[in-house]
């Protein structure tokens, strides 16, 4: 018997994705562990001492750079880059985002807890100052959402480490700049994992590439709009090359998947059953 067998351009089928969650609550515990010792003022404060009296011996443009990473624009430029070969990811995503959306501006306002600058009299600052609503933190968070979502449905161990190596970085950057406790970025931690997992339980779902083209469309609108009305005179010029560099690049992928969509298909052939 003889079947109609289409040929993709790429020689070979995109591998099947599936959800491992079998050590995601392991990861949970450990951060919760960390969190509650953080409970402790006085070791929370030794632990930020330690952490931020590193920041003199780094680069300013480097610990700026690192924290903006969390920033919910920033890093949504990194989502649309690392989910335009994996469409299926993206409710995932959108759920996780949603729901830390609502819940770290209800966190910080109900806890309302003064940042390292309205309690010290000495620390280390980079960048903006804040006084308030530390509590949790919002680019650890959003650091470790992502990392999260992205842990259970990757394989390579290498690269998970390195996904968690990544958040991990951004959230520590959060007490170098003097802007967080570590309470704050171990609570956001497990916040951004937690929501990750929630949203575990949405199906992976792949759109049209119709759909797809719209969906992706919107975003990369909505990244430019937000990144034009947040950049400023007062930004440093690093974090401006940073967020437009990013944003420059998914616009070069995004112009490079319309096109190859737009391709015809390559020819057909005959294959025995």
């Amino acid at each position: 018997m003889l079947r109609l067998e289409q040929v993709q351009t790429t020689g070979e089928t995109a591998p099947t994705m599936t959800t491992d969650r079998s050590r995601y609550g392991a990861l949970l515990l450990l951060v919760s562990m960390l969190a509650l010792f953080c409970l402790n003022q006085d070791l929370d404060q030794a632990l930020f001492s330690a952490i931020n009296n590193l920041s003199p011996s780094l680069p300013q443009w480097l610990q700026l750079g690192i924290t903006d990473l969390g920033h919910g624009s920033t890093l949504g430029t990194v989502m649309l880059i690392c989910l335009l070969p994996r469409p299926e990811l993206m409710p995932r995503v959108m759920t996780a985002s949603l729901l830390s959306m609502l819940l770290v501006p209800l966190l910080k306002q109900y806890f309302d807890v003064p940042r390292p600058a309205a309690t010290l009299d000495f620390l280390y600052i980079v960048g903006e100052t804040r006084l308030h609503h530390s509590f949790p933190s919002g680019h650890s968070t959003s650091a470790f959402l992502f990392a999260g979502t992205l842990l259970m449905v990757i394989q390579d161990m290498k690269s998970k480490a390195a996904l968690l190596a990544g958040a991990a970085l951004v959230a520590c950057s959060r007490i170098l700049v003097g802007a967080h406790w570590p309470v704050d970025v171990l609570a956001g931690t497990l916040l951004g994992l937690s929501c990750a997992y929630l949203a575990s339980y949405v199906p992976l779902i792949r759109l049209s590439i119709r759909h797809w083209k719209i969906v992706v469309g919107i975003l990369l609108l909505t990244l430019v709009v937000c990144q034009y009305k947040e950049t400023s005179s007062q930004m440093a010029w690093q974090i401006i090359g940073l967020r437009w560099g990013l944003l420059l690049l998914a616009s070069m992928l995004v112009i490079r998947q319309y096109l190859q969509s737009r391709q015809p298909l390559a020819p057909r052939k005959w294959v025995r059953a």
